[in-house]
């Protein structure tokens, strides 16, 4: 049997609105809601490291890495390349950071700096005693002459020492030693720390 609406439409069978009137036949159980877009997870964005320190006299670490390392015995140029890479060792061990090869040649050029200022400062010292203490001068030229050195030489070089212009003049030579052979060992000590 048919079923009619309130109008008098016949109404087809499982109609949900009269065609006529538009009154509504069923109870609707509700308007399903669309499916909501799945939004992926955010990617999470890597929080950038602080960039490191620039090696400089500014960058503490490195101040108190070069002095440190040139406060071993610098007497012979031997130990200046590797006053240099020991330098480059202890920032990294010190900071955690690496180190570029021109960065390591920075700190060790800074660490020779401080080695000539040690050695200009010890010969600074060894200069004005010599001139001072005539005792001094003789107890220099016999330790001289027990390691083999002529007295003549010996005698050349305390003659030297009353003139400051001859200090002066090897200091020169002095500061570019310490500084590039500290240099070379700072950038080796680098490049040698990176190879892991």
């Amino acid at each position: 049997m048919p079923e009619r609406c309130s109008c008098g439409a016949t109404l087809p069978e499982d109609a949900l609105f009269c065609h006529k009137c538009g009154k509504p036949q069923r109870e609707l159980l509700g308007i399903e809601p669309e499916p909501e877009e799945i939004q992926p997870p955010p990617i999470p964005v890597p929080v950038a490291s602080p960039a490191p320190p620039q090696i400089g006299f500014r960058n503490r670490a490195a101040i108190w890495v070069a002095l440190g390392a040139q406060l071993t015995p610098v007497l012979a140029p031997a130990w200046l390349v590797p006053s240099g890479m020991l330098a480059a060792l202890l920032y990294k061990l010190g900071t955690g950071q690496k180190l570029s090869t021109i960065a390591g040649a920075r700190l060790g050029w800074i660490s020779g700096i401080f080695g000539f200022a040690i050695i200009a400062l010890l010969l600074g010292v060894f200069v004005a005693m010599m001139l001072r203490d005539p005792a001094l001068q003789s107890s220099f030229r016999d330790r001289m002459s027990q390691m083999g050195q002529p007295s003549a030489d010996v005698d050349k070089f305390i003659d030297a020492m009353h003139h400051p212009s001859n200090v002066l003049l090897a200091l020169p030579p002095i500061f570019l030693l310490f500084t590039v052979l500290s240099a070379c060992g700072g950038a080796i000590g680098a490049r040698l720390l990176n190879r892991d």
